[in-house]
């Protein structure tokens, strides 16, 4: 009787071994499954930035378009009404004074005649149109 129970405690020791096996293979498949998914996850997510960014991007450039296209809008409606305001003087001339920054008649009185004389274009005529518009000068 000794032997059966040897043979019970071996075939007891044989099954264990193999349910640890089974169960090993299963951890190692299970990891290997994880592992591949996190690979998936982390391919997708490569996808998914590198569309955002995309998007990003393109939103970007037209939002920096945009931007644009309201300051030219902007700029001309300005220089439209610094035309109308000093009607009578030569756009050229009105340019000139719009690229040195004065885009109002106001803004003469931050420059003397002697300044505006040294701009190009600009002479003792227009000096005196702008004085007849209303136009006052710094000293």
């Amino acid at each position: 009787m000794a032997k059966k129970k040897g043979n019970r405690k071996k075939q007891l020791r044989k099954q264990l071994a193999d349910l640890r096996r089974a169960g090993q293979n299963l951890v190692d498949a299970g990891v290997q499954n994880f592992q591949q998914a996190t690979e998936k996850v982390g391919e997708k997510a490569s996808q998914a930035v590198e569309t955002v960014t995309d998007r990003v991007q393109e939103t970007a450039e037209a939002v920096v378009e945009k931007v644009e296209e309201v300051k030219e809008k902007k700029a001309a409606k300005a220089f439209d009404s610094f035309v109308a305001e000093l009607d009578g003087v030569p756009t050229a001339r009105l340019e000139t004074f719009y690229a040195e920054g004065i885009s109002s008649l106001k803004d003469f009185t931050n420059w003397t005649e002697k300044e505006l004389l040294a701009l190009k274009g600009i002479g003792p005529a227009t000096i005196k149109q702008l004085k007849e518009l209303g136009a006052t000068f710094k000293g």
